[in-house]
């Protein structure tokens, strides 16, 4: 019992290891492919890294609204004293009666007065005048000093810090159309993203069929192959029979060695379309197979329609240049915007050590404070009105971009609805040239086994099948191509294109 417990075990074990490969060895369909590009290819993530930038970008600029808080602080050390005066400064003493009692100040005419003038001014005893000085200045009896020595700055180490909130009250509207250009900045990320997963949609398609392409061209070459080995060794019979030459045989090991080459470049070219594939895909090429039965060879099916449900202003090339051209006119009405004032409300509270506020004490001291700012340029040699002016050429130069992107659109839809309907005629004819090949190899095949035709015309009959058919493949596989390429310039893909 034990025994069969273990075996149950190894086969559980190695059963789930095995599965590991079959999963991932699961056949891709073209909607499969889809899915993952639009998950997981780089170009497609790189651009939803740009549209998430631009969406912090706006939210940056929606900030300049709000009162900025900045807090600043400086040390400064100086090397000499500052000294205020250069010599001592004598103060007449005047008495009290010369003080106005309305103002607290001196009033010179007080001294018009002979008791007042005696007592405060030196008078010459020869003149009973007051005394001048070389000024011409009445020279009074007492006099109060302020020495210069005295009234000195000596601190060497000083401090500052202020907290300050600015708040714009008037710009010019520079900032409305800041945040007017951020937002249509995201716009244009935002359709980037879509416009990106339609080109990988499109080169998804491409690479898909290319490999379909390369896989069904395999299958060709192996068959080609078949064909030739299957011949040789009917003429090595017919040879050894003395029916035909060893020349005749040689031809066609030639041939034989010629498929055999094919097949090895048919099965280069899948590997590395494989790889290409896995790079736009998001996964490893040894991931990656295909349906064997990928091509639909029902060509009805080609004939139905593509209307675009979406007018060419849908299409995301046109909705990014209309973002742009907005982008152009807030850059003009910023330019505009510099013709006028800048209106700032500052506020805020500062500390300085010496504190100014008490005699210059090593503390801090400290005091608020609010005002308005207001910035203008008056002459600037023209720049404004230059930059204003190319502004506006600015402008025009993306309409100009718009109405050509327009008109560029609608020659691609066309374009593209010629080189559909070519694929689809072409497809027609290579099916008939291949059937035509198939049934003249036959018979070729069967006029040489009867001895009335060469070997030459069984061999350039095989070619030709095999050129047919090569053709009819690619034929078909430019139905889906040139499909896929109409499908997004009509807007027609992005009804595939996830948000």
């Amino acid at each position: 019992m034990n025994s069969e417990k273990i075996l149950l075990i190894c086969f559980l074990t190695v059963f789930s290891l095995l599965a590991v490969p079959i999963s991932a060895q699961q056949v891709l369909t073209l909607e499969e492919c889809r899915k993952m590009a639009l998950e997981q290819n780089k170009k497609i993530r790189m651009a939803k890294e740009d549209a998430q930038m631009a969406c912090l970008t706006k939210k940056a600029a929606a900030t300049k609204y709000l009162p900025s808080i900045s807090l600043n602080g400086g040390y400064l050390r100086t090397n000499k004293t500052l000294k205020p005066l250069g010599n001592d400064l004598f103060l007449p003493v005047v008495p009290f009666n010369a003080i106005d009692p309305q103002t607290g100040e001196f009033n010179p005419a007080s001294l018009q007065d002979p008791a007042t003038a005696l007592n405060t001014l030196v008078i010459n005893p020869q003149t009973g005048q007051p005394l001048l000085d070389a000024s011409g200045n009445p020279v009074f009896k007492n006099y109060a000093m302020l020495p210069s020595d005295k009234l000195v700055f000596g601190n060497k180490n000083s401090y500052y810090t202020r907290l300050s909130v600015n708040q714009p009250l008037f710009t010019g509207f520079k900032i409305t159309e800041a945040n007017k250009i951020a937002q249509h900045a995201e716009n244009i990320a935002k359709e980037n993203v879509v416009l990106t997963q339609a080109e990988v949609l499109v080169k998804t398609d491409e690479a898909y069929w290319r490999t379909i392409s390369l896989q069904e061209k395999v299958r060709l070459a192996n068959s080609y192959e078949i064909l030739l080995n299957q011949l040789v060794a009917d003429l090595e019979n017919m040879y050894t029979e003395g029916i035909i030459t060893r020349n005749d045989l040689l031809k066609a090991q030639v041939s034989q060695n010629e498929a055999k080459l094919k097949v090895m470049k048919a099965e280069n070219g899948l590997a590395l379309s494989k790889m290409a594939l896995a790079q736009i895909i998001g996964t490893e090429d040894e991931d990656i197979t295909l349906s064997e039965k990928a091509i639909d060879k029902d060509l009805s099916v080609a004939y139905s329609t593509i209307t675009s449900e979406n007018p060419i202003d849908k299409r995301a090339e046109i909705i990014m240049l209309k973002e742009k051209l907005a982008i152009t006119e807030s850059g003009k009405n910023i330019e505009r915007s510099k013709f006028m004032p800048d209106i700032l409300l500052t506020g805020g509270y500062g500390w300085m050590n010496p504190n100014p506020y008490n005699g210059l004490k090593k503390e801090f001291g400290g005091d608020w404070s609010i005002g308005v700012v207001v910035s203008m340029p008056i002459f600037t040699w023209g720049e404004r009105k230059h930059n204003l002016n190319t502004a506006h050429i600015k402008k025009r130069k993306v309409q100009l971009e718009l109405d050509e992107a327009r008109e560029m659109i609608d020659l691609q839809i066309r374009q593209n609805r010629y080189k559909y309907n070519e694929s689809i005629r072409k497809a027609e004819l290579t099916q008939l040239s291949k059937a035509q090949a198939e049934e003249n190899m036959k018979i070729a095949k069967e006029n040489l086994l009867e001895g009335r035709t060469r070997l030459t015309e069984l061999l350039e009959a095989q070619v030709q099948w095999e050129n047919a058919s090569s053709e009819y493949i690619d034929a078909l596989i430019e139905i889906k191509t040139t499909r896929s390429e109409l499908e997004k310039s009509t807007g027609e893909i992005y009804k595939y294109v996830g948000n």
